[in-house]
C-alpha cells in the first residue's frame, strides 16, 4: 500500500522527519525544538507502526494506521466519456474461447497452377462467393498461409511462383483476432485514514505529521501512478478513542484523514470481428438460392431505366 511504502522509506531516510518536523526549528524555540525532533526520530525508529484495514476481528496494535474505504460515485460531467471512447483492445480468439471459422472448410481444389498462382475451386462450393481479396489461403496439412490477391469466376489467384502441392486447402479471414471496444467512467473515492496511539498524546502529533508528509511527498509515484488522481485530505481534530484501548485498559488516542481523489473504471465491450466484405442478397422463397441485391421500399416507382431482374438494386411501393 501507498502508505506502508512511505513510512517504510522515511523510516530509511530518518533525515526526512528533520524536515518533517522542521517547523520546530524556530529559533524561539531554543534547544527545545531540537530534542523534540530526537524524540520523534527514536520513537518512530523504536516503534513497528502496522498499517491495517479498519473494522478487523482481532486486537490493534499500538501505534498503527487504519484504512477504510468510504463511498464512491461517479462524476456524473463526465459519464459521457463511456459513449466516446475511441480505444479498443485486440483479443485472441483463444483467449476468450472463441474460435473463429473457417471462410471456406477444407476442399480439394479442381486446379493448382504455381505458374500463375491460381488456384481452382468447385462451383458447388457455395462458401467460395465469399471469399475477398487479402483473405488467407491454408495448407491444412502444414498451416502455411498464401495472401489471396485476385478472385476468379471459377478460383481465386495468389502469388504466382509458389510451391503449393496441398491435396487440401482451406480459406480463412484476413483477421485471425476480435477486437473490443474499452469504455471510460470516473468515480470520486474517498479513504479515512486513522492515525492510532496509546500513552502519551503527543506521540500522535509525530503519527500524523509523517503519515500526512507520506500522502503529500509521494502523491505522485504512489497515489498518481496507481491510479488516484487529484487528490485532496483533511484532518480531524486529536482525540480519545473510546472504540479503542489496549490490552491493559490504556487510553487510545485518534486523528483521522480523510483522502478523496479521482479514479477510472474501465470496462470491455461485446468482442466483435472485423468485417471483410458484405454480401446483400434476398432468399428466394421456396429455393436455397440467393439473389443479391438491395430492395428499397418508397412510395416511389423505380427508375424507368432499371432492369429489375438485372440490376442490384430496386424500389418495392408501399
Amino acid at each position: 500500500m501507498a502508505i506502508e511504502q512511505g513510512l517504510n522509506d522515511i523510516r530509511s531516510n530518518p533525515w526526512l522527519i528533520d524536515n518533517i518536523m522542521g517547523h520546530f526549528k524556530d529559533p524561539a524555540l531554543s534547544v527545545y525544538g531540537q530534542k523534540e525532533i530526537d524524540r520523534c526520530k527514536e520513537w518512530f525508529k523504536n516503534n513497528k507502526i502496522e498499517v491495517l484495514l479498519r473494522y478487523r476481528n482481532d486486537k490493534d496494535e499500538f501505534p498503527c494506521v487504519t484504512i477504510a474505504l468510504n463511498g464512491s460515485s461517479e462524476i456524473e460531467d463526465m459519464r459521457h466519456l463511456a459513449d466516446t471512447s475511441t480505444e479498443s483492445v485486440i483479443l485472441m480468439p483463444s483467449d476468450i474461447n472463441k474460435p473463429i471459422n473457417y471462410v471456406v472448410k477444407p476442399f480439394i481444389p479442381t486446379e493448382v497452377n504455381n505458374d500463375t498462382g491460381f488456384v481452382g475451386i468447385s462451383p458447388s462450393i457455395k462458401s467460395a462467393r465469399l471469399i475477398r481479396p487479402d483473405m488467407i489461403l491454408v495448407d491444412v496439412s502444414t498451416g502455411d498461409g498464401y495472401l489471396i490477391k485476385e478472385i476468379a469466376e471459377d478460383g481465386i489467384f495468389v502469388e504466382a511462383g509458389l510451391n503449393i502441392s496441398a491435396p487440401k486447402l482451406a480459406v480463412v479471414p484476413r483477421f485471425q483476432f476480435y477486437e473490443a471496444k474499452v469504455e471510460h467512467s470516473f468515480f470520486r473515492e474517498s479513504y479515512t485514514i486513522g492515525c492510532h496511539v496509546h500513552g502519551d498524546p503527543s506521540t500522535l502529533l509525530w503519527l500524523h505529521a509523517i503519515v500526512s508528509y507520506s500522502l503529500l511527498r509521494y502523491k505522485e509515484s504512489l497515489l498518481e501512478a496507481r491510479g488516484f488522481t487529484q487528490s485532496s485530505f483533511s484532518s480531524s481534530d486529536l482525540a480519545p478513542n473510546q472504540y479503542m484501548s489496549t490490552p491493559g485498559g490504556e487510553n487510545v488516542f485518534s486523528r483521522f484523514i480523510t483522502l478523496s481523489g479521482m479514479i477510472e473504471n474501465s470496462w470491455v465491450k461485446s468482442p466483435y470481428r472485423i468485417a471483410e466484405g458484405v454480401e446483400i442478397a434476398e432468399k428466394i422463397q421456396g429455393s436455397e438460392s440467393l439473389k443479391a441485391g438491395i430492395k428499397i421500399i418508397s412510395n416511389l416507382d423505380s427508375l424507368d431505366f432499371l432492369n429489375t431482374e438485372e440490376d442490384s438494386w430496386t424500389t418495392i411501393k408501399d
